[in-house]
């Protein structure tokens, strides 16, 4: 997996924190932490500890926060359904990592959970909005009206697609499947891990691609010729400098 780093979110004072650690949660502030924390019980008495990470100098934006409360609490609200049916013990996060460019904000939510006795599961979730002009911002919105970016952007993150292909996890000989452009390029039938781009970042000089967006049994639809492959949330990390992009770019 790759590693996300990005800037770290603002200190807020506990008041606030408790307050939407509250709201979103109805969980416990840990400030060492910096995370909302609380456990679900299911009837079989096994027990998910939840804890979720706040954005908190975006929290209470007129444009961002009501987007991003909704998300915390929609995300933690399907958690707790699934906790309160669990057999074994299990862990779930959401950390966020904020990302800025002018007045354009990249909110990245990295998603993980866990199952005593199986493999941790990762996603992530992205939000992207302009605070000057009070918008949430689609992919689409960061290039020119013209371009189609599911057209215009894989000949141009190909060249940083292959070797994040390459170095991706199982080692795995180069240029090999299911590692090939094909499959982590959106495709017309919507087959391949690519997640159609859903995940994205915009950082101050680069486009940050997460393929898949989330966990994927298998391609779909998916090659009846070949070894069908699973794919972790996140198993390509894709850093596009904002250089390579400038001639579809709109001005940001």
């Amino acid at each position: 997996m790759a590693i996300v780093t990005g800037c770290l979110v603002a200190w807020a004072p506990p008041a606030f924190a408790d307050s939407s650690c509250n709201a979103v949660l109805g969980g416990e502030w840990l400030e060492a932490n910096g995370v909302c924390a609380t456990e679900v019980t299911s009837i079989r008495q096994a027990i998910m500890t939840l804890s979720v990470g706040i954005p908190r100098e975006l929290i209470d934006d007129p444009t961002a926060g009501p987007v991003l409360r909704e998300y915390m609490r929609t995300r933690i609200d399907d958690w707790r359904t699934t906790g309160a049916t669990m057999v074994r013990a299990n862990e779930a996060s959401t950390q966020p990592t904020v990302y800025s460019h002018g007045s354009v904000r990249s909110v990245v939510f990295h998603e993980y959970w866990w199952t005593v006795g199986n493999m941790q599961n990762n996603a992530y979730r992205t939000f992207t909005f302009d605070l000057a002009s009070g918008r949430q911002l689609g992919l689409a919105d960061l290039f020119a009206s013209h371009v189609d970016p599911l057209s215009a952007l894989p000949p141009l993150v190909r060249p940083y697609l292959v070797p994040a292909l390459d170095a991706a996890e199982p080692p795995h000989s180069p240029g090999t499947y299911p590692f090939t452009t094909q499959e982590w390029e959106p495709q017309l039938d919507g087959s391949g891990y690519s997640g159609e781009y859903r995940a994205f970042a915009l950082t101050d000089n680069e486009l940050i691609l997460y393929m898949p967006d989330a966990p994927m049994a298998h391609e779909n639809p998916w090659p009846q010729d070949r070894l069908v492959w699973s794919m972790d949330g996140g198993t390509v990390i894709v850093r596009v400098p904002l250089t390579a992009l400038a001639p579809v770019l709109r001005p940001l």
